[in-house]
């Protein structure tokens, strides 16, 4: 057993957490931009990346144990590498400061109202670094078991109400908007799934034979977009699109306008652990997809102190920011303008560089 990679089942649910957390806290955007076809809208941004995930893992044919910067340095040098590390780094540790932000909200409107803020934020934050500081199949095995979890408790939660509270009428017409804002559903849906490609730009160094096993990539993001319509059609069915685009944590909100007679109620300790799940996991990617490239940078020993200082990075930030709706917006900012072009460019760079390997070694 290869405990520095992942196994087939890690990667699918590695690629539905990369999915999952900033979708999971921004989907009330896309109910307001494409009303009652945000889940069609969902689905479609999410399966539109699947050719840019391809594209990304053909450039490790030729270079397995390599991340994207990896080959960008093999053929632009050092100083090119560290300010593109830089860049992802920063964009990285944004969107851990948001998503960060946007959970606590949603704990400090239900629960714990009087507990510092930090105090909240640092335990996610530091939670999320321990389960990184391992060796690669462990912490696979750690995100496998908590998204198998927080899946299983997700629908639960829903399940109890979706017979008596769905109705049929809160999907139908489905596609009564207009082209245009379907359009921006679609491509802000496309941003927020690039966060999956960002992820697999470092995560391929732990994929064995990435490009062959490029199906496992691809199977994790339909599992992705068949899970999020799935929960989408059941929230929107339950309360309607109109309260399911009035907050970022929608699931929450809408779990607690539901009840089944005096006995089944407080649904959302559900659901805020799910988000909690999410959250913990997510900001763990967002760690463990700055950690593998800038540790290289440093001698090998100082490795987990790197890991420690990554997790500070992300804290100190968040607990700055300290706004859950400066973060919703902040995170509706980068995943509209910044996440998805700078993927392109990665991309690209790396696409150039691996025709200057080529033509250096005398390939065609």
């Amino acid at each position: 057993m290869d405990y520095d990679k992942f196994t087939r089942e890690q990667v699918l649910f590695l690629i539905f957490d990369a999915g999952c957390a900033n979708m999971a806290y921004t989907l009330s955007w896309t109910a307001y931009l494409a009303e009652r076809s945000s889940w069609v809208v969902s689905t479609i941004g999410i399966l539109m990346m699947i050719p840019f995930a391809a594209g990304i893992l053909y450039i490790f044919k030729d270079y397995q144990d390599h991340t994207i910067f990896d080959v960008i340095e093999d053929s632009f040098g050092k100083f090119i590498y560290i300010i593109v590390v830089l860049i992802y780094s920063l964009i990285t540790i944004a969107l851990g400061t948001f998503m960060t932000n946007m959970f606590i909200g949603a704990v400090k409107i239900y629960f714990l109202q009087f507990t510092p803020s930090w105090i909240l934020m640092l335990f996610i934050i530091f939670m999320s670094a321990l389960f990184v500081n391992n060796r690669t199949l462990l912490f696979g095995r750690v995100a496998e078991l908590l998204t198998a979890w927080y899946i299983l408790n997700y629908f639960i939660g829903f399940s109890l109400s979706f017979v008596k509270e769905f109705k049929i009428e809160n999907m139908i017409p489905m596609f009564d908007v207009t082209l245009l804002k379907f359009s921006e559903g679609v491509l802000f849906s496309m941003g927020a799934a690039s966060e999956i490609l960002m992820a697999v730009m470092v995560m391929a160094k732990h994929i064995p034979e990435p490009y062959a096993h490029r199906r496992w990539v691809v199977r994790g993001m339909v599992f992705w977009a068949s899970i999020l319509s799935l929960a989408m059609i059941m929230m929107q069915g339950t309360s309607g699109y109109e309260l399911l685009q009035r907050t970022a944590e929608a699931g929450i909100g809408i779990s607690r306008a539901i009840y089944i007679g005096d006995f089944v109620r407080g649904l959302e300790v559900f659901i805020l652990a799910t988000y909690q799940l999410i959250t913990i996991l997510k900001i763990s990617l967002y760690i463990y997809g700055i950690w593998i490239p800038t540790k290289k940078l440093f001698n090998e020993k100082y490795s987990t102190i790197i890991l420690f200082l990554i997790a500070l990075l992300i804290f100190f930030p968040s607990a700055w920011l300290n706004s859950a709706n400066d973060a919703y917006f902040l995170s509706i900012f980068v995943t509209s303008f910044i996440a998805l072009p700078f993927v392109i460019i990665i991309m690209l760079l790396a696409y150039l560089g691996m025709r200057i390997i080529k033509k250096r070694s005398g390939g065609d």
